[in-house]
């Protein structure tokens, strides 16, 4: 059996592509990586993708691809190589349109709409982007209808409406929406709806656009890690790592130690312009950060991210396991997929990160381990059943670590924080029931903010911390005392 090939031209053209709307270097868009699992490039960016080669290429909507074709980019290439060829009866042999390199990104501004700005036809809006992406009759487009079961309509095209949507709407190119949602257009109308107002600027050539952070100011504007009393900075010369650190607690923790004077290493992979920006936003502040892309599930990635730790800095001090995948659903929707993904980042990836972690904290003589997990981990809560189940692993691997890493002079501890407010709590299903019951089970009448858990996380850190080592620390307000 023949093996399909595809000429050079063409895959780098399709190369081109994908770093132009993934915004990622070329070097890294390995053809034959795992868009997915390698790339973080999940299916509604790769309808993106796939929105500008058929403007390129002048593809038809439907070309019949299936999930193998759709792997990676050496097998898109192929497959856009074999359409061509078909096309123009060339056999084989056609002649890509060439694209020159995307221009680097100088500056660009993310602006998510408001609940105040969502017009009140939104859900007519969203259905009129599916009529005109898909070509279906506006009057089939039941909003509750299954977009794939029902309508017939896959993730690809479903990337093409997202980039309609993005540009009608002036969302954010790094919005990010629960799965669940995605499943009808009603879902998708409501995901828009509930958008706040959050405007991002790349801050390598507008740092006076970064937002204030903790009430600290130089005199120019900006968020000042470099104002803060000599005395506070506890953590100059300290390197830490900080993994999944892009957005939410992880990037808060990232931007507390930052302050507290530590070098920081961020780390993202799905949300990898968020990385970037939270390494903007600290350097714009005074501090010091690189940024480390790639998946604690990788374990290619793990040796590319520690060994840019060992190259720029020799040795490592604190290591902050925040990185985490699982779905939340009820367990008869948890598949075996999803439990390899929860498990491979939470756990393995927890694991394999922290072995390479010790090595370059033993040339220190020491150093701390802080992992993250959820009270939740010990009893039942509503569509936490996938997640609860590996972070009570996540408890019991720090246990053990702590333990074996301890003659290296190596503490490890668990940080363990109830509900924190923010977009990713927003997501959970049924978030305002949940959350107006956790508050009311709290004793301080609030849920965490992710300052809170930088706190405790920077306190562990801290050289008179000496006997915490194996603890799992709770801090949920007492829900966890009252439910329990």
């Amino acid at each position: 059996m023949a093996i399909a090939t595809v000429p050079l031209s063409l895959e780098r053209d399709v190369l081109a592509v994908f770093a132009e709307v993934t915004r990622y270097p070329l070097e890294i868009l390995d053809p034959e990586a795992n868009l997915e699992e390698d790339l973080g490039i999940d299916s509604v960016k790769l309808g993106e993708v796939f929105s500008v080669l058929r403007e390129r290429h002048d593809l038809p909507q439907h070309m019949g691809l299936t999930p193998e074709n759709l792997k990676n980019i050496r097998l898109i290439s192929i497959a856009l190589e074999q359409h061509l060829s078909e096309r123009n009866g060339r056999n084989g042999h056609h002649q890509a349109t060439t694209t020159p390199d995307p221009a680097p990104i100088t500056a660009t501004v993310d602006a998510a709409i408001t609940q105040d700005a969502v017009p009140d036809d939104l859900l007519p809006g969203i259905q009129a982007v599916f009529a005109e992406v898909t070509r279906y009759p506006v009057e089939i487009l039941d909003p509750k209808a299954q977009l794939e079961e029902d309508l017939g309509i896959d993730s690809v095209k479903l990337g093409e409406v997202f980039s309609v949507i993005r540009e009608k709407y002036k969302l954010s190119d790094t919005l990010v929406v629960d799965p669940e949602r995605l499943k009808t257009i009603a879902g998708i109308a409501d995901a828009v709806s509930q958008v706040t107002v959050r405007t991002t600027v790349r801050t390598s050539l507008q740092p006076s656009a970064i937002a204030e952070t903790n009430g600290h100011k130089t005199p120019n504007g900006l968020p000042g890690i470099s104002a803060m009393p000599r005395a506070k900075r506890q953590f100059e010369g300290k390197v830490a790592f900080v993994s999944g650190s892009g957005r939410a607690l992880g990037k808060d923790i990232a931007v507390y130690l930052a302050e507290l004077g530590a070098t920081v290493i961020v780390n993202s992979f799905h949300s990898r312009n968020q990385g970037d920006e939270t390494v903007a936003q600290i350097k714009a502040a005074g501090g010091s950060a690189l940024h480390a892309w790639g998946s604690v599930a990788n374990p290619e990635h793990l040796d590319n991210i520690f060994n840019t730790i060992e190259a720029e800095f020799g040795a490592l001090d604190f290591f902050i396991s925040n990185a985490s995948n699982g779905m939340l659903a009820r367990l008869d929707q948890i598949t075996p997929e999803h439990w390899e993904k929860a498990f491979r980042t939470n756990v393995v990836g927890l694991h394999q990160s922290a072995l390479r972690a010790v090595n370059l904290m033993k040339k220190r003589g020491g150093g701390k381990i802080v992992t993250l997990s959820s009270p939740a981990s010990h009893g039942y809560v509503d569509y936490f059943g996938c997640m609860g189940t590996v972070k009570a692993a996540v408890e019991s691997l720090t246990k053990s670590m702590a333990i074996e890493f301890a003659p290296y002079n190596i503490q490890v501890n668990c940080v363990s924080p109830g509900p924190i407010y923010g977009e990713l709590l927003n997501k959970w299903p049924e978030s305002k029931r949940l959350i107006a019951e956790w508050e009311d089970a709290t004793v301080t009448g609030r849920l965490c903010e992710s300052r809170d858990v930088s706190h405790f996380v920077a306190y562990l850190l801290g050289d008179e911390v000496k006997l915490f080592t194996g603890s799992v620390l709770v801090m949920d307000g007492g829900i966890s005392v009252r439910w329990g």
